[in-house]
């Protein structure tokens, strides 16, 4: 997958290449008072044919349930949010807009969340095709979003909340983001929104479903969404992770640290939690300069070694309460959804464990919520990925007006 990702951005960074267009007007058509979701600036990227679209499909294999019907215009943009603080900060991200006349037509809007990234650059806002999703969804009559996240893009001064709800609250005011560019530029949505994302994606989809309909809910109204392959029970998570001999994306656990150390107030040192010498080199891996594979390299992925023993004995035992309780009031799986979910996870996923989406299915349904689990057999967690937006992104098209 790498070796077709480096291709693809070859590609589209010679197609931008002196591309301009319009797109600067701006509105606050979907502005709260506090300013969330107010558009700072807008970047046009320029338009991506129809027939590149196609072929980019064809000659990589690309199967992610979708034939193109039109070209995609891109624009980055930056836009207010605030912090688990309330204070204010800017966040950055695409917009993917059908390349035709709109008039008299109103498209859906579809929001995709990124997997795992920790390097800063590495976004939607600086190289389009990191929301390809959004992009091809695009070119099938929807309104493409992708959210950089808060601590990437742009956004260089706080910690990125990896693996914490608070990051739906940045998607929420991205979602603002989009209506203010669809008011201002005269172009309507239909009123149905479908949310996806795989991995931490998939994560904060289920998070951002969820704060939607128990918070915002006068404001957007879910369609449905696809969750894929995402941690949504942090306890199990973390309990089976540090019951195992070894973990090979050691850099996802320093990037939670990272986050859940700065939002829930903990303010403790690296080495409560980690063995020197992973503990001194934490803070500089994870401070938006490289990506997990990068920081990989400079960890290890043994466990025991890895972890402060007292850390890991007081985990598995009846210590560390407070962390305990973060990982509680962070998971998903304690709602009532009301619009219609498909969780799509493959069954060998060494990195994030498949039995996840068979508790969130389980709980979930229990609460009343319509709600499928799409197993792909034998999947690990790289292999599954356009496997499950193909199922994503066919079944939205089912239910697209």
């Amino acid at each position: 997958m790498k070796s077709l990702f480096k291709l693809l951005f070859f590609s589209l960074i010679l197609i931008f290449a002196g591309c301009s267009g319009e797109g600067t007007k701006t509105a606050d058509c979907a502005t709260t008072e506090a300013g969330r979701g107010h558009i700072v600036s807008i970047l046009p990227f320029g338009t991506i044919g129809v027939d590149y679209l196609n072929d980019l499909i064809q000659d990589n294999n690309l199967d992610i349930g979708v034939t193109p019907e039109v070209g995609v215009k891109v624009f980055s943009i930056v836009y207010e949010t605030v912090d688990w603080n309330g204070d204010p900060r800017q966040a950055s991200g695409a917009i993917y807009i059908p390349d035709e006349d709109s008039e008299g037509k109103s498209y859906p809007i579809y929001s995709g969340q990124h997997g795992t990234e920790s390097k800063r650059s590495n976004v939607a806002s600086v190289t389009p095709l990191r929301g390809f999703d959004a992009m091809f969804m695009a070119s099938m009559g929807y309104i493409g979003s992708s959210a950089d996240f808060l601590g990437l893009g742009i956004s260089n001064d706080v910690v990125h909340p990896y693996i914490h709800a608070f990051v739906a609250e940045g998607v929420v005011d991205k979602l603002r983001a989009v209506k203010n560019w669809l008011c201002a530029n005269e172009v309507s949505d239909n009123g149905q929104l479908f949310l996806a994302g795989y991995s931490e994606g998939g994560y904060v989809a289920m998070a951002t479903h969820k704060l939607i309909e128990e918070t915002y809910s006068e404001e957007f109204i879910v369609t449905a969404s696809a969750p894929m392959a995402g941690p949504y029970h942090m306890p199990s998570a973390a309990t089976r992770i540090l019951k195992l001999d070894s973990y090979p994306q050691p850099g996802y656990l320093a990037f939670i640290y990272m986050a859940y150390n700065e939002i829930e107030g903990m303010n403790r040192p690296a080495n409560e939690f980690f063995q020197s010498p992973y503990a001194e080199k934490i803070p500089n891996l994870m401070d938006g300069s490289k990506t997990i594979g990068e920081a990989n390299k400079e960890l290890t992925t043994v466990v025991k070694d890895f972890f402060d023993e007292k850390f890991l004995t007081d985990y598995l035992g009846d210590g560390e309460q407070a962390l305990k309780d973060a990982f509680v009031n962070n998971s998903l799986v304690s709602w009532s959804p009301k619009a219609p979910i498909k969780l799509f996870h493959g069954d060998n996923d060494t990195y994030v464990g498949y039995q996840h989406s068979v508790i969130a299915r389980d709980s979930l349904k229990a609460n009343g919520a319509t709600i499928d689990l799409i197993t792909i057999p034998g999947g690990d967690h790289g292999g599954s990925v356009f496997v499950s937006y193909a199922g994503a992104l066919a079944w939205f098209e089912t239910l697209k007006k």
